[in-house]
């Protein structure tokens, strides 16, 4: 299964969102196609050799918002709408918040960051 994942504890940003963020990009760069099966729990807890509580979460929440579907006994694979694209709000909502995050590691305020985003646009 195509899901490039390499977790950064110094990010800010919780583990089990990094999962559903990597599983995200994968449907949105077309790395994981409606026919690919997701890595089990376990698997991919061993894996990442993080608690399979955490992986989940992860997977939890992407059923949640509609990314995937579990079927019993087979495992977690895309949802037929998923493999389309996702929708760009919820992808530019959770690019911000990394970035937000990111940001406030290095005492940086959401508006400085996004004036700065703004000039640099503007020199392109």
């Amino acid at each position: 299964m195509p899901l490039n994942l390499k977790l950064d504890y110094d990010r800010g940003v919780p583990v089990y969102r990094q999962i559903f963020d990597a599983v995200l990009a994968s449907l949105a760069n077309g790395e994981l196609s409606k026919e690919d099966q997701l890595p089990t729990i376990h698997a991919l807890a061993s894996r990442l050799e993080v608690n399979p509580n955490t992986v989940a979460r992860a997977y939890r929440e992407l059923e949640g918002a509609g990314y995937i579907v579990s079927k019993r006994g087979l495992g977690s694979f895309p949802a037929p709408a998923a493999s389309k694209r996702p929708d760009k709000k919820k992808v530019l909502r959770a690019l911000y918040e990394q970035a937000v995050a990111e940001a406030a590691r290095y005492r940086i305020s959401p508006d400085e960051m996004v004036e700065t985003f703004r000039r640099m646009s503007c020199e392109t």
